[in-house]
Parts: structure tokens; C-alpha cells; sequence
């Protein structure tokens, strides 16, 4: 074999050992707040800014919109776990437990809306229901996995 070979191949397999490194743990941590911090939003700031219009958009008779209105401190209350959401991004060290229990809001919310589905007790439009179970879904199970692949931010000091 010829040097300039040998050089072609040991060339091809550092590009082979660049393309296969796994993903940083920090990066993929940060993507999964950010999904996290959007599904809290998407779910709160209708609530807050508008609850009777949103209640009457995913299909709520126009009666029920307008006695459910007073939920708007339901949207509060998941805005300020978006909130929490971007302070962890911004100092994960020794947060694990905040992760782990958005974890675990995700995975439950999502366990609610399934059971609600599974029994029919729903009262709005079949899209949201199939959109709000999707969304929780994916949401808790990126979570969890990005809860695992950051444990090693976690141990870090604030």
C-alpha cells in the first residue's frame, strides 16, 4: 500500500468517528427544556389571554366556554412552569429534580388525557384531544430521554 493510500484511509475513518459521536448531553438537554418550555406556552398563554375563545376554539359548547373562563389561573399556573422551565435552562447545575418533575408533569398530563380519550369523558373537538395527547406524549418521553443523557449537567456545581 502506498502512502498516499494509507493517508485516503486514515483520513475516511476520522470522518467515520467524527459523523458517529454521540450527541452532547448538554445539547440535547437544552433542546428538551426548549420543547418543554413551548409545550408549557402552548398551553398557558391561551388560557391566560383568552380562555372563553380558546374553550369555544377546541370545540366547547359556547355555554360551557363561558362558565369554564375563570380558568385563566389554571394558564397562570402552567406559565410559571415555562418560567421555571428558563431559569433552569439558564442554570441547570443541581436542578435534576425540577427536570424530573416536568418530567413527570408531561408524562401524567399525558396519562390524562389517554384516560379521558380511552373513556370518553371529553367534551371537546377530537383534534384537540388527538393534538394535546401527541404533544404530551413526545414531550414526555424527549424529556425523560433528555433527562438521562444530561444526568452528568446535573452533578454540576450552580
Amino acid at each position: 500500500m502506498s502512502g498516499d493510500e494509507h493517508e485516503r484511509i486514515d483520513e475516511s475513518t476520522e470522518g467515520d468517528q467524527t459523523a458517529r459521536r454521540p450527541r452532547d448531553p448538554a445539547a440535547t438537554f437544552t433542546s428538551a427544556m426548549v420543547v418543554y418550555i413551548f409545550i408549557n406556552l402552548v398551553f398557558a398563554l391561551p388560557l391566560i389571554i383568552a380562555p372563553v375563545s380558546f374553550f369555544d376554539l377546541i370545540g366547547l359548547d359556547a355555554t360551557v366556554a363561558d362558565q369554564l373562563g375563570g380558568l385563566r389561573w389554571v394558564g397562570a399556573v402552567v406559565l410559571a412552569w415555562a418560567i421555571s422551565g428558563i431559569l433552569v435552562l439558564a442554570r441547570p447545575g443541581g436542578r435534576a429534580i425540577f427536570v424530573t418533575t416536568g418530567a413527570f408533569q408531561l408524562t401524567l398530563g399525558a396519562l390524562a388525557f389517554l384516560y379521558s380519550w380511552s373513556i370518553g369523558e371529553y367534551e371537546w373537538s377530537t383534534w384537540y384531544q388527538a393534538f394535546a395527547s401527541v404533544v404530551l406524549i413526545l414531550g414526555s418521553v424527549y424529556l425523560w430521554w433528555a433527562r438521562l443523557q444530561g444526568r452528568k449537567l446535573f452533578k454540576r456545581q450552580v
